[in-house]
Order: structure tokens, then sequence, then C-alpha cells
């Protein structure tokens, strides 16, 4: 029988969901304390986060499965030169974070956090043409990572009636997608936005994919919103072109830093500057987010556990 190490904080309904799947087939061993003890027995491991020196402990360990969308926190050159199998739960989160990046669309749009304020100081607009708000009707959104958030992104973006522009690395036609461009065009879909969505796992390719060129094509009405992570914008970049007018605004829910770093979560102050809405990477932190990631994980370690093909996994040359 394999041996299962949930690294994972638990609450009650939600050790329920892993012993209902999987104690009938696996031994189960949780996580306690800071460390990783126990983890030497583990065949298999559900982590968020697995240092290396905890994945060497794991002598036997052959699957690590993550409860989320990406692999980011894993030190995955070390697991697969081990020949260790990695998959994620992509697409467990997606709606939920979807609507976050239409929170802070909105929140752009509609200047929410700045008339909060501003009412609660004793404010009160005129109603003159440079406090007019952005419309969502008719506006176009550049989708850039057309996976499961991606699409659910261009869902919701139907709903309020906008275009909808999508960037994927092997494009093809999509119901949802007004045109999907390749990567190679990327300035091209980034010009036509008024809104630009972030949807990237974080890749080799996808490394500050968001530069000063990319930034300097975009309208400067036009605001960036990146649920994706951190550090596929260039952070240098980003603050200049919100210091210097490049674009409008941007909502970040991901950040080049976390804590404990000291410099969390960007030690530029991108967080700080009065056009951004920023968020602590909470997008994807729903209850019925967190079940269905929970419960896919434990479904794709019974698939393992049962001598099947586990879903999602991650291929050693893409790590994604």
């Amino acid at each position: 029988m394999y041996t299962v190490y949930v690294a994972l904080d638990l609450k009650e309904w939600e050790r329920r969901i892993v012993e209902e799947t999987l104690s009938r087939e696996a031994r189960i061993v949780y996580k306690s304390g800071k460390g990783f003890a126990g983890i030497e027995e583990a065949d298999v491991a559900i982590a968020f986060i697995l240092p290396r020196d905890a994945a060497q402990a794991a002598g036997r360990l052959k699957f690590v499965q993550v409860p989320a969308a990406g692999a980011d926190n894993l030190d995955l050159e070390y697991l697969f030169e081990r020949g260790v199998k990695v998959a994620t739960s992509k697409g467990c989160n997606a709606r939920a974070v979807a609507e976050h990046a239409f929170a802070l669309i909105l929140a752009l749009a509609k200047r929410v956090v700045e008339q909060d304020g501003e009412v609660k100081r004793g404010l009160w607009r005129s109603f003159t043409e440079e406090n007019f708000l952005a419309d969502l009707d008719g506006s176009t959104v550049t989708i850039v990572g057309y996976g499961n958030i991606g699409r659910e992104v261009a869902r919701i973006a139907k709903a309020f009636n906008m275009r909808v522009l999508a960037v994927k690395k092997n494009p093809e036609k999509d119901s949802l997608a007004d045109e999907v461009y390749p990567v190679e065009r990327l300035a091209e879909a980034l010009s036509q936005a008024d809104f630009v969505v972030l949807a990237l796992p974080l890749t080799r390719e996808t490394y500050r994919l968001i530069g000063e060129k990319e930034l300097k094509s975009m309208k400067k009405t036009a605001y960036l919103v990146n649920v994706g992570r951190g550090a596929v914008v260039d952070e240098e970049a980003l603050y200049r072109a919100l210091s210097e007018g490049w674009i409008a605004g941007a909502g970040i829910d991901v950040w080049w830093r976390y804590p404990p770093d000291k410099d969390y979560p960007s030690p530029l102050g991108v967080h700080k500057l009065p056009n951004v809405v920023a968020t602590p990477h909470k997008a994807g932190w729903t209850r019925k987010a967190r079940e269905n990631c929970l419960r896919f994980a434990c479904e794709n370690v019974l698939r393992f556990v049962r001598g099947e093909e586990p879903l999602n996994l991650l291929e050693p040359s893409k790590a994604y």
C-alpha cells in the first residue's frame, strides 16, 4: 500500500475529503508543525511547497501532486532528475481567478478604490468630463495566456459585451475569442486592448514576457491586470509604465516577492502607486475553489495509486 504524505494545513472538512477519497487504498500521513517530519515514508506527496531537503529526505517518492494550478514552488529540476512525476490541478480554480480578474477590471474602470477613499474623506466628485468612468461595453480585452483561466475570463467578458482577443502559444479558433493571436504577434494584440489580462504560468518562456516594448505597445488609456505570476512582467518596466503614463493603471494579484521576504510584494513599490489596485494573491482563494482543487488532487493521486496515468502531468521540458 502506498503512503501518501499530505503537506498541507487542513481544516476538518478538508481532511474529510482526503480520507473519503484515499483512506481505503493508501496510508495517509499528515504534515504537522513547520517541518516535513514523516516525509521519508512517502511514496506520494500532496504539496504546494516541497523544498529540496524535504524531497531528498523522501527517498521513496514517486509522485507529487500540487493542489493548485502552478508548480513553481517545487524544485522541479531536482524532482525530474530523480524521475519523480509531478502533476498540477490546473483548471480547479479557473472560475474563481477569472472572477477576481474582473473584480480588478471593474475596480480600475470604475475607480472604485479611489472614489471610496474620497467619499470616506468627505470629498464628492463633480459631474465633469474628466471624471468620466470607463465603459466595459464595447471595449476590447486581450487575454495573454488562453488556458482554463483565460477562457473563463473570455466567458465573463462576453457577458459584458466586450471584444475578446486571445494570445496563445499554439493558436486555434475558439468560440469565445473574436481572434486568437500567436505569441509572435503579442504586441499587435496588446495595441488593440482597453484591458489586458495576464493569465500565464511562470516558465522559461514566459519569464518577463511583458517588458518595456510590450507595455509601450499598449494604449495610454489601457489597464493591465495580472492574475498569472508576478515574474511574467518586468517589474522595473511596469513601474515606469505606471509612473510615466505609458498605461493608465494596473490591477495586480500576483507579485515578485512574498513573505517572509522583507521586500514583498514589490521591491520597487509598484503596489503603492495611486493607479494600482493590489490584492495579496487571493484570486483563487474561495471555498469552492479550495474544495475543487483538493478533490481533484486526491482523485488524481488515487489514479496514480491504482496504476493509472494521472492527469495534468508536467513535461520536464516545459515545467507546466
